[in-house]
């Protein structure tokens, strides 16, 4: 994933849902489905290239949205947000990419880190980025993490870790295009995500063409919980494209057409959904029988004149053995 040639601060995101719901830590009320202890955040791995140095930014301002933690357990939680410098074993996977710890945790902060969060809400708060102005850092890519965990006194608590990752621009000169031909952000009242981030189709079968959400009874869904219409694009795309990992067991598909969206345009009103219409047709070629497949779709703004987050939906395709 190299997109450090484009003139414009892009933010991308890897959605994540975790929710330790084997933790209780809370009485539940009498007859209540929901788990007593979970909590969940839609970001996991967060990149923002192409930033300056001697400039702080808003993550809300790049990405059109604060970071949230939602508590979807049956009682209130004490919640605390906290940025801290990875350890080794956090950032290994990424060093490839030419990542590093954070020098100083102090570079980002949260506008509020703790939170009184009642059942099926979420807490909200600002991430802002600030780089030094120092002229070494140009080039150089960081990784810091935001440990958000339940604070409940006498009972087991849950945690949820996010990363974000941080590419610094070039050169002096990068960063005045940079600076020049920035792109907008999301108009006011626009969000959008995608719900889940991956789907797992076991026992797939060879040679026929298959609506997902009819056949398998699930789907990716583009919600829109914003106050407008959500204008944006869904794109099956090479996982190269993307800042994901191949899935320990899986190979990339032979041919990216074997996935289609019925549509790749979507104008999605505020508090509805809108399924992609996934369809898959693998070849009957008994060489696939057993294999495992990881498809990528990247979902985004329309415009390619708007900055926004960019989530990353996986389909993983079990191909049936006989």
């Amino acid at each position: 994933m190299t997109h450090r040639a484009t003139n414009i601060v892009r933010v991308i995101v890897t959605a994540l849902m975790f929710a330790m719901n084997s933790i209780t830590y809370a009485e539940k009320m009498p007859n209540d489905p929901r788990p007593a202890g979970g909590i969940r955040t839609d970001f996991g791995d967060v990149l923002i290239e192409n930033v300056g140095i001697g400039r702080t930014y808003n993550l809300r301002d790049l990405a059109g949205t604060p970071f949230k933690v939602t508590n979807t357990g049956a009682g209130t939680i004490d919640l605390q947000c906290d940025v801290v410098t990875p350890s080794d074993s956090m950032i290994k996977e990424k060093r490839k990419a030419g990542y590093k710890p954070i020098p100083d945790a102090s570079w980002v902060t949260l506008s509020q880190g703790k939170f009184i969060v009642p059942s099926g809400e979420s807490a909200v708060t600002d991430v802002l980025i600030s780089i030094p102005n120092d002229p070494t850092l140009y080039g150089k890519k960081y990784q810091a993490s935001i440990y958000s965990r339940t604070m409940t006194v006498g009972g087991l608590n849950v945690g949820v870790w996010s990363h974000l990752l941080i590419d610094i621009a070039l050169s002096p000169e990068d960063q005045e295009r940079i600076e020049k031909n920035r792109k907008k952000g999301l108009p006011s009242g626009m969000e959008y995500s995608l719900l889940p981030d991956k789907i797992v189709l076991v026992n797939f079968p060879l040679g026929q063409k298959i609506n997902v959400r009819k056949t398998y009874k699930r789907t990716l869904m583009l919600a829109n919980p914003g106050t407008i219409n959500a204008a944006i694009k869904a794109t099956v795309i090479p996982l190269s494209d993307s800042p994901l990992t191949l899935q320990l067991g899986y190979e990339n598909p032979t041919n990216l057409s074997w996935l289609k969206l019925g549509k790749s345009e979507f104008d999605i009103e505020p508090s509805n959904f809108e399924d992609p219409e996934i369809e898959i047709s693998l070849p009957k070629d008994p060489a696939l029988k057993g294999k495992k497949f990881m498809f990528v779709i990247r979902v985004e703004p329309s415009n390619p004149d708007v900055t926004g987050v960019t989530y990353y939906g996986k389909v993983y395709v079990d191909v049936e053995e006989k």
